[in-house]
């Protein structure tokens, strides 16, 4: 397997050999990797943002069903593999952190397609665990093939858009305004990640602030507000 990047680890450093075993991942973030356990020390606590998101969607969920309750499941899954990758820094921690985003991104496609009517209550599960397999399995095949597998994230928003938008036709007197804002931030939370990985606005020595730290805690706090756009649909 032909490494997009040199190992980011010193040879005495802890996840080195890991490194070396699995290969580097296809890109790194501006955050120098220190030689500690914790390799991104700010990429990898902002994840805590994540679990703080998934403590208040259960909490907002805690008496509706078992779909709205797995979503802060998936959230604190997308938290804690992204803070193993950051943690880590090597291509099969990368993967799980793709894994995390997949079991958090794909499950809202799932729910705007069951809204929308594209999927049955019925298999709801069943067409969620293959999207994430299909898209956990592309991510391996583009990462051999030098392809950005960071664009599965792109069409997983292409995706809940597109669901929203048939759930809009269907319905047009459903309120948007949580995930307007949702969007909003997101927006707002990916202007800093391009900055960080065009090196437009790095500091690798900064522990303190980066742009990518920035991208966790902004896209944690939007969708944690824009859930509250699927808590309208108790019965989904």
């Amino acid at each position: 397997m032909k490494k997009f990047l040199i190992n980011p680890h010193q040879p005495s450093c802890f996840w080195y050999e890991a490194a070396e075993k699995y290969g580097a991942p296809n890109l790194k973030w501006c955050e120098a990797t220190v030689c500690s356990f914790f390799s991104e020390p700010l990429n990898s606590f902002s994840n805590i943002a994540y679990f703080i998101g998934a403590i208040i969607i259960y909490n907002w969920s805690k008496n509706l069903n078992p779909k709205h309750k797995f979503t802060s499941i998936a959230m604190f899954l997308m938290g804690a593999l992204s803070f193993a990758f950051h943690m880590s820094n090597n291509y099969f921690s990368q993967i799980l952190d793709f894994l995390g985003m997949f079991i958090f991104a794909y499950w809202l496609v799932t729910l705007s397609f069951l809204r929308a009517n594209i999927i049955s209550k019925k298999s709801t599960y069943r067409f969620y665990i293959l999207l994430v397999l299909l898209n956990i399995s592309a991510s391996h095949f583009m990462f051999i093939n030098h392809l950005p597998f960071q664009l599965l994230i792109v069409l997983s928003i292409i995706l809940i858009i597109l669901g929203e938008f048939l759930a809009y036709k269907r319905n047009p007197a459903q309120s948007y305004y949580w995930l307007k804002i949702c969007l909003l931030i997101i927006c707002f939370a990916e202007i800093f990640s391009i900055l960080d990985i065009t090196r437009i606005m790095c500091d690798p020595h900064n522990h303190f602030f980066q742009g990518h730290s920035a991208w966790h805690i902004l896209s944690a706090v939007g969708l944690t507000i824009g859930y509250k756009h699927w808590l309208q649909y108790e019965d989904i």
